[in-house]
């Protein structure tokens, strides 16, 4: 097999006296993924098939797992359920020439048993927006799309550019992301909400724990003092999060009435949609700031 090295590497083999183009990548467990024009893609995590959709990938995947559901159209494809629940058989009873799955969210012993059943496998963990930005890019090399898609892909960070260049440099909005209500449980500063928060000119008011997420006290963040809370959820679900905290009218955040909550997985999800999340996230200190 002989390799160039591009934006990916590009590998050629000889099948019938042909060469024939073979795609590899570094996935995030610095793992090479290689495939050769890939049919039978299995998405095994909800922000993997947004990615897929967003590089223009979605005709060749032929299942999801269970909590993906956007695009809409990805609920006319197969569902397999808890990525945690599946056993290597059953993902290579689909048949698929590549498997996409979030690290944290399947086991990595059935990653190796589809490894060694030479299914190509990429392993995502996105913490930060480049790296989504970089899994776009990589995963448009493997599906193929990667000349239709990288402007969009360029666009996409431009705008994350623009909201820093343009609230950056104002006064700082200190910042409490919840979670979870019962335990209370947040964020840390290495999950990209603390990202979006910081260039929207917030602080995120945990942004020091080492952890993605962790559980908190009330105390805890009254010590702190934020001035926006922000959850995300439905209308019902906004109601709950404005009552649970109307019981200490002496943070800033409830006595000026700062308390908001973001339409369910935009932020959350490390794909596409951040941007909508981080424009939302940016008008709502905004308007604490004023």
């Amino acid at each position: 097999m002989k390799c160039i090295r591009l934006l990916a590497a590009v590998c050629l083999t000889w099948l019938s006296g042909q060469a024939v183009a073979a795609v590899c990548v570094q996935d995030d467990t610095n793992q090479t993924v290689c495939v050769q024009q890939a049919q039978r893609v299995l998405v095994l995590a909800p922000h993997l098939t947004e990615i897929v959709d967003f590089v223009g990938g979605m005709s060749k995947v032929i299942a999801v797992d269970g909590s993906s559901n956007f695009p809409e159209s990805v609920n006319t494809l197969p569902k397999l359920g808890n990525p945690w629940m599946l056993g290597a058989e059953s993902i290579l009873a689909r048949k698929p020439d590549l498997v996409l799955v979030w690290q944290s969210g399947i086991s990595m012993e059935v990653v190796a048993q589809l490894r060694k059943a030479g299914v190509p496998v990429f392993v995502s963990e996105p913490k930060k927006i480049e790296q989504v930005a970089s899994t776009m890019r990589r995963l448009s090399a493997l599906l193929g799309t990667e000349q239709r898609s990288a402007s969009r892909i360029d666009d996409w960070l431009q705008q994350f550019k623009s909201l820093r260049a343009e609230y950056g440099g104002r006064s700082i909005v200190p910042v409490f992301y919840q979670v979870w209500s019962q335990p209370l449980m947040t964020l840390g500063g290495q999950h990209a909400v603390s990202e979006v928060i910081e260039l929207c000119g917030g602080r995120n008011i945990f942004v020091d724990l080492p952890n993605l997420a962790a559980q908190v006290s009330v105390e805890g963040v009254l010590k702190r003092k934020p001035e926006v809370l922000l959850a995300s959820g439905s209308e019902r679900d906004h109601q709950s999060f404005v009552m649970q905290w109307a019981s200490w009218p002496q943070m800033p955040a409830v006595k000026r009435n700062q308390v908001y909550t973001l339409p369910n997985d935009i932020l959350v999800r490390n794909g596409p949609r951040l941007i909508q999340a981080a424009k939302l996230v940016c008008a709502h200190i905004e308007q604490a700031r004023r």
